[in-house]
C-alpha cells in the first residue's frame, strides 16, 4: 500500500514541475517580443525628435533661400558681386577683397 501513494506523488511532483518549465519557458519566449516592442518604440521617439529637428532646419533654410531670393536679397547681391550701384551711393574696392565685408 506504501508504494501506490509513492507513485501517485510522484506523478504529481513530476507534471508539476513540468508543468512550471513550461510556465517559465513560455514566459521566457513571450518576453522576447515585448522587449523588441519597447526598444522599436524608443527608437521610433528618437526618430521623430530628429524629424523634427530637420524640418526646423529646413524651414530655417527656407527663409534663407527666399531672403536672398527676393527682390532684397537680389539687390545686395548685386551690390556686393556685380556692377549694381544705386545713385547716390558711394563704392568702394578694397584689393583683395571680394564681395560684401559686414562688420562684426
Amino acid at each position: 500500500m506504501s508504494r501506490r501513494p509513492s507513485r501517485s506523488r510522484t506523478a504529481v511532483l513530476v507534471r508539476s514541475v513540468l508543468l512550471v518549465i513550461t510556465l517559465a519557458v513560455g514566459v521566457g519566449l513571450a518576453s522576447f517580443p515585448v522587449g523588441t516592442w519597447f526598444d522599436q518604440r524608443s527608437e521610433l521617439r528618437e526618430a521623430q525628435i530628429e524629424r523634427d529637428e530637420l524640418v526646423d532646419q529646413i524651414d530655417l533654410i527656407n527663409t534663407e533661400i527666399d531672403l536672398r531670393l527676393g527682390p532684397e536679397g537680389v539687390a545686395k547681391a548685386a551690390k556686393c558681386f556685380g556692377p549694381y550701384v544705386e545713385p547716390g551711393s558711394e563704392v568702394y574696392s578694397v584689393p583683395g577683397v571680394e564681395g560684401c565685408v559686414t562688420a562684426p
